[in-house]
């Protein structure tokens, strides 16, 4: 009876020590990178169909860290009467096909991100000026920024140039942070731990078989 009482106590033990070695297996840090760059903007529009126009965009900045201080992007744009913008990665989105997806790539080194938006943005046809505004959605990166996620914040003022093709030149503002998920531990290296917990459980229950017993 003493025996069986003791194994009835050990038990509970032992799948404790699983469970909090099985967490550590499901367990996942987070490396957090903080990132404010401030960019030299050059936007190029042009029409595609309608009021639907194929945007490309460049930034360098002297300040952004990471070595993170060149992004160049494809997106699309819908114009209204109002003179405001709607940006989408997807030109399906605005009813156009043939295109390809639009991207953000920021990097030409050894660490990238890459990455979506969704903006807005505000053209003053009367002064020749514009502001925009959205969110930078990253998908991925290379270097420290491997299974790279988050959403950074932009802000943008330009100044306008018509043309065929409508430029917008002037200062962008990037910030917020990049979180990278670090490895999770492999199952070998939690298995050995499950092996001395359960050999300490059995060398302990040994012990106290003995005691009695005697």
């Amino acid at each position: 009876m003493m025996l069986r009482s003791l194994q009835v106590c050990l038990v509970p033990l032992v799948l404790t020590f699983i469970s909090v070695c099985s967490d550590a297996m499901r367990a996942t840090a987070q490396t957090i990178y903080p990132f404010a760059g401030n960019y030299r903007t050059t936007v190029n529009i042009e029409s595609i169909s309608g009021n639907v126009s194929k945007v490309f965009e460049v930034g360098v900045s002297d300040d952004a860290p990471y070595d993170l201080g060149l992004y160049e992007g494809l997106t699309y744009s819908v114009l209204d009467t109002n003179g405001n913008l709607t940006f989408n990665n997807n030109p399906a989105v605005f009813g156009v096909q043939g295109f390809p997806l639009g991207y953000i790539l920021f990097g030409d080194g050894t660490n990238k991100l890459f990455a979506t938006s969704d903006a807005s943005a505000s053209v003053n046809f009367e002064n020749l000026t514009a502001k925009g505004s959205g969110v930078v959605n990253i998908t991925d990166g290379e270097g420290i920024f491997k299974n790279a996620t988050s959403t950074l914040l932009f802000s943008e003022e330009d100044i306008v140039i018509l043309g065929e093709t409508i430029t917008l030149k002037g200062q962008a503002l990037v910030s917020g942070f990049i979180e990278v998920p670090q490895e999770i531990p492999e199952t070998t290296t939690i298995t050995p731990l499950i092996s001395i917990g359960l050999i300490g459980a059995s060398f302990l229950l040994h012990r106290r078989y003995r005691r009695f017993a005697g």
